[in-house]
């Protein structure tokens, strides 16, 4: 982070900045950063929070080295084109929440002209979430290089056909917009993976129909499904983690809420039960462990492993994972759903969303979704939900802000999940896409953990593509279907070079519920996020021990299957669950 006052000062002249950072209120973009010897070597610059609301005109010519631009949380009400389309270089940028409404130079007529210049000429990451576009100019048609594109949270009605000419469109967010149909060409896209639509009309009818009452979005009367329970009756311990979403700490159930009183009696009034599963998709309990069930995990060192060498306990999953291999992802490799109670002072891992927007979806449409999914053995158990009221705020706040934790629960959304605590021997299998990466995870595969043994990324894939075959069984896209939203955890057996490898998919921050009838080629969708999957097939191969091996050689077979340009000619999870347990079988 930089000063403005030692800016205007020329305190950074000749430093050779190549990212300049500034938070202060700016009525005007400071013409300081023109100086000769930083605009000569600026890459990164991030106005976020300064309530900026123009750009020069020259900004291209004067800048001619930048790549990154983020205007988050300013007062731009029209995209500043003319600025940004003179950028050369400038590959993402970022509008979050400024209440945009229009595109400079893109009046009516003028968005159906895609010969007019809207965007940087070598844009590839597009951040547009929580404004009120009514709707995307013609011109990004233009923008060849697009492969990242997040419109969530805007007023669109649709999207202009010339987009379908961004042929390296990987992800594209449009959660809670005004959808009442995907364009026909979207889901024929040859590179997109990564897709969430909830929140749309397009999509909550279809959930309705789908989960049978058991979740739809965007309304709030559909979580009554998942038990509640009533705020007082957990005590919040340290924080974990933190996603795009909310923030998960570690919690309890107390036995008495304050105290005193009995807890089953002021949760009763909060929904029909606050009984709570304590068995979670592993198949055992969690006690007196730390740990989330999130990407987000703040781990000790050895993080960034693939994964850490577990414990014995897990030696039990070996069994349930191989007898659920290959079989109906829908009925077989279901959990048992047992009528246990959680017990109180049982730990849990409680996440608090941050508001009613994210930059993948609303917190309405990932609580419908984790209810719509129901419990499967490679799939995080979530036992309940939270909400309360203005007679609860005053104490959800002291408890938010004891774990620091003071903007996770905003007045516009109030409320979470209670899930199960996931062991502390699961790690993250990577890490989320970097800026140069853009949309594929990252690896640190110089650690000496950071190879796989063959029946270990055998196991991490059939178990993944079993969790996706059982939600697309249900009508559900995950939507977000990254190693960095898989936890891993291996059991070795000290007589034995064989482990017992789980893993577990996670975070539903992105999902949709496209139920089963009303959208055109369904099919698609699930075929969209088998690409999804060859993404994870390559990066797992990647990892594996360097040794020739058959193995490999049939997975990256698969990987061809998978990634094929014509969406139609992919498999379905369901196959892929069945050649993969075949392979397992000689692994």
């Amino acid at each position: 982070m930089h000063d403005l006052a030692t800016l205007r000062a020329g305190g950074y002249r000749d430093a050779g900045l190549t990212k300049l950072k500034l938070t202060e209120t700016l009525d005007q973009f400071p013409s300081e950063i023109f100086n000769a010897s930083i605009a000569t070597t600026l890459e990164i610059l991030d106005l976020s929070g300064t309530g900026l609301s123009a750009l020069p005109a020259d900004l291209g010519a004067r800048l001619p080295r930048l790549r990154i631009a983020f205007f988050s949380n300013c007062n731009f009400t029209t995209f500043p084109s003319t600025a940004l389309a003179g950028c050369p270089r400038l590959e993402m940028v970022a509008f979050r929440k400024n209440g945009m409404e229009a595109f400079e130079g893109a009046s009516e007529r003028a968005s159906q002209d895609d010969s007019v210049a809207i965007f940087p000429p070598q844009l590839r990451w597009l951040i547009l979430t929580d404004n009120r576009l009514a709707h995307i100019p013609a011109s990004i048609g233009r923008c060849a290089r697009l492969e990242k594109c997040m419109l969530a949270g805007n007023q669109l009605t649709g999207l202009p056909d010339a987009m379908a000419r961004c042929q390296n469109l990987t992800l594209l967010r449009l959660a809670a917009n005004r959808l009442e149909a995907l364009p026909g060409w979207l889901l024929s896209m040859p590179r997109l993976a990564f897709l969430s639509f909830a929140g749309n009309p397009c999509s909550a009818a279809n959930a309705l129909s789908s989960a049978k009452d058991t979740a739809a979005p965007a309304t709030s009367a559909s979580q009554s499904t998942l038990p509640h329970v009533d705020w007082n009756q957990i005590e919040m311990h340290h924080v974990l983690g933190e996603g795009a979403s909310g923030i998960i700490s570690k919690g309890t159930i107390r036995s008495t809420i304050g105290g005193s009183g009995n807890a089953g009696t002021a949760a009763s009034s909060r929904g029909p039960s606050s009984a709570l599963n304590s068995c979670g998709p592993s198949g055992f309990n969690t006690p007196s462990l730390s740990g989330t069930s999130t990407p987000a995990l703040s781990v000790s060192s050895g993080a960034s492993s693939v994964f850490s060498t577990a414990t014995s306990s897990l030696s039990a999953l070996s069994a349930t994972t191989s007898a659920s291999a290959g079989t109906n992802p829908s009925s077989s490799t279901l959990s048992p759903s047992p009528s246990l109670s959680l017990s109180p002072s049982t730990p849990v891992a409680v996440k608090i969303f941050r508001g009613a927007l994210t930059s993948d979806g609303t917190p309405y449409d990932e609580m419908a979704a984790c209810m719509a999914a129901g419990q499967h053995v490679n799939l995080v158990q979530v036992h309940g939900q939270i909400r309360w009221g203005e007679d609860e705020e005053e104490d959800a706040e002291e408890a938010i802000e004891a774990n620091e934790t003071k903007e996770a629960a905003p007045a516009s959304f109030r409320g979470g999940l209670i899930m199960e605590l996931i062991p502390p021997q699961y790690r993250v299998l990577g890490q989320p896409p970097s800026f140069d990466s853009c949309t594929r995870d990252c690896f640190d595969t110089a650690s000496d953990n950071s190879h796989l043994p063959v029946p270990a990324a055998m196991a991490i894939l059939s178990g993944v593509a079993s969790a996706a075959a059982h939600l697309h069984a249900r009508g559900i896209a995950h939507g977000d279907l990254y190693a960095h939203n898989i936890l891993v955890a291996r059991a070795v057996d000290a007589n034995t070079a064989d482990a017992a490898t789980h893993a577990i998919l996670s975070d539903f921050g992105a999902a949709t519920l496209y139920g089963s009838t009303g959208l055109e080629s369904l099919e698609k969708l699930e075929k969209l996020e088998v690409l999804a999957f060859a993404h994870l097939v390559e990066d797992v191969v990647g990892l594996m021990a360097e040794e020739p091996s058959s193995i490999r050689q049939q997975l990256l077979r698969l990987h061809e299957q998978c990634a094929v340009q014509d969406v139609t000619k992919r498999p379905a999870f369901s196959t892929l669950v069945r050649e993969l347990s075949a392979l397992q079988a000689v692994a």
